[in-house]
């Protein structure tokens, strides 16, 4: 393994840690801010229901595709150069899907934003487990907990926003926290941090990784809770719509959905220690999910209650599948191609479960079938739980 330049400055954990944790917190409410103005884009551009949930899905899409090539960037470059990029060009995606005009620059915008919050899902695992060896699952909680106040944030507001002004500025005011995130990473490039994620063992060492039951068990599950996340987070809104809550009632019901995650994202870690391994916080989670999807279909009067529990589960299970990324490698060089590999494959499975939800809807119309599919991928989530929780690591 390579390691710092020894002329290297020396960088204060806090600096470290505020670097993860603005790039961590860029990498949601450019996506979470969507769903609330989905109908606001779709009259204005004339996109169907189905072209909305394709546009909804391309950043999951660019997650899947992005993510097995990130660990090859992160070798060759650097993790710290890559990242930097990855922020850089959130920064224009950011600008060029809210500029006016014709939707080709909304889908351009669209696709370069997910390619970038991929280099971020997948080197900030690695980053903390460079950074925090010791303090991994509690650090990964932090960084979750403050993508979730963000995501929060721009779900709750985008729609006040919009409404003041439009739903292009509501999506493109983020640009202000993607130069902050930028500003703050700088330090690590002069400080000579940039160690590339390299091992003294042959390129095809890594190869394993794909034919790990194991690594494949994280990935399944990474894909599961990301499947309902973003369908969430995209759809949410919507499906209260057709239960006749208001437009900006229900982008605070989005809120409120981030806002519960972000005690779950803090609670999980002390979790994952209950029974001496993951098996507990790791069927949890889908069940308060279940118990939250099948209320909003059962008794969707107590929609805060539901949508709360849903919300704890979601929460807490991207704190778990991004810790299992770390916790079932032996070493960081490990953990950049298991997060390779279980965000290519869990955001792959993610985007076509959004893509598929778009598609539900204009087939079926109105109606708690998406949720029911939901609950279902749920289910299968708390299966894969009591393997994927028990501990093991990979081989290095």
């Amino acid at each position: 393994m390579s390691f710092p330049s020894p002329h290297g400055r020396p960088l204060r954990a806090g600096l470290l840690l505020a670097g993860i944790v603005l790039v961590a917190a860029n990498l949601r409410p450019v996506i979470t801010a969507v769903g609330p103005v989905l109908p606001l884009m779709g009259a204005d551009t004339g996109l169907s229901p189905a072209a909305l949930g394709l546009l909804a899905a391309v950043p999951v899409a660019g997650f899947g595709l992005v993510s097995p090539v990130v660990h090859p960037l992160a070798e060759r470059f650097g993790m710290e150069r890559v990242v930097l990029a990855a922020m850089v060009v959130l920064g224009v995606g950011t600008v060029v899907r809210s500029l006016p005009g014709s939707a080709a620059p909304l889908w351009v915008g669209t696709a370069l934003i997910g390619a970038s919050i991929a280099v971020g899902n997948v080197l900030l695992p690695v980053a903390v487990k460079k950074d925090f060896p010791l303090r991994l699952t509690v650090v990964t909680g932090v960084y979750i907990a403050v993508q979730s106040v963000f995501a929060g944030l721009a779900s709750g507001f985008a729609m006040p926003v919009a409404a003041a002004t439009s739903w292009r500025v509501a999506l493109g005011l983020w640009i202000v926290l993607v130069v902050a995130a930028i500003v703050v990473w700088l330090p690590r490039l002069r400080s000579g941090r940039d160690v590339r994620v390299v091992t003294h063992r042959p390129r095809t060492a890594g190869a394993p990784v794909w034919r790990s039951g194991l690594a494949w068990q994280v990935a399944v599950y990474m894909g599961l809770q990301s499947t309902v996340y973003y369908t969430l987070v995209n759809w949410l809104p919507t499906l209260e719509h057709d239960t006749g809550v208001s437009p900006v009632a229900a982008g605070w019901h989005l809120f409120l959905y981030m806002f519960a995650a972000i005690a779950s994202n803090l609670a999980a870690p002390a979790l994952m220690r209950v029974g001496g391994d993951q098996r507990f916080a790791s069927t949890l989670m889908p069940v308060l999910m279940i118990t939250g999807m099948v209320g909003l279909v059962l008794v969707p009067g107590l929609v805060v209650l539901w949508v709360t529990l849903v919300g704890l589960g979601s929460g807490g299970s991207i704190v778990i599948a991004m810790s299992l990324v770390g916790l079932r490698s032996p070493d960081h060089p490990t953990a950049s191609r298991l997060s390779s590999m279980a965000q290519g494959v869990g955001y792959g499975s993610a985007a076509a479960g959004v893509l598929l939800a778009g598609v539900l809807r204009d087939l079926t119309g109105p109606g708690p079938l998406l949720l029911l599919c939901l609950a279902g991928v749920t289910v299968a989530q708390f299966v894969l739980g009591l393997g994927v929780g028990r501990n093991r690591v990979l081989a290095a």
